[in-house]
């Protein structure tokens, strides 16, 4: 099975979920809620996506060869494309988020605000990646490329339906059925036996 569909759900979900932690961290450290000390918490999350963002786009590079014999180049190369902007935009979030550390403690409060406007940038292209690469999947088939053709092509065994004759003897004829004729027949018989 391959690493690259497992891994990439993190930075995805995270980049969407980033945004609004900031913006609650950065305002319970400015309402003194937080200590200033938990923004590294946030630096923590930001090198979480970039890592696994990086991570994802690595394995992405070890399936491509396979996928591409399944999956036109020039789809698989958009969505390359789009996964590498994206890690490059969740850099420029860390870098800002680490910068509010290491600012002075009269401009940290706004710089976090900030952060949290920057960290909307990755958003759009996590989107983008995510959308290209459901269709590499859904649309083009690209999943079949790590698919066990032996599996794929097994012939499924086939059920052989019952017919009513042989299989359910509730369905079978016999003498306490109403067939119209042969009831009639039947009486007429044990009649003339008597």
């Amino acid at each position: 099975m391959p690493l690259h569909p497992a891994i990439v759900h993190l930075p995805l979900a995270l980049t969407f979920i980033l945004p609004i932690l900031i913006l609650v961290f950065a305002w319970a450290i400015r309402a003194g809620k937080m200590s200033k000390e938990l923004w590294l918490v946030m630096i923590g999350l930001q090198i979480l996506v970039t890592g696994s963002g990086y991570l994802a786009l690595e394995t992405g590079e070890t399936d491509e060869e396979k996928v591409s014999a399944v999956v036109g180049k020039k789809i698989i190369h958009e969505h390359e494309e789009s996964a590498e902007i994206f890690v490059g935009t969740t850099v420029i979030a860390l870098v800002a988020s680490v910068a509010v550390w290491f600012l002075q403690p009269a401009f940290q409060d706004k710089a976090r605000f900030i952060v949290a406007l920057v960290s909307l940038l990755p958003i759009f292209f996590a989107w983008q990646t995510g959308h290209l690469g459901g269709e590499i999947v859904y649309k083009h088939g690209g999943g079949s490329a790590h698919a066990d053709f032996r599996e794929v092509f097994r012939p499924e065994p086939t059920a052989i339906e019952p017919t009513v004759e042989t299989d359910n003897e509730s369905l079978k004829a016999d003498d306490n059925d109403y067939s119209g004729e042969s009831v009639i027949e039947d009486d007429e018989d044990k009649r003339e036996d008597e």
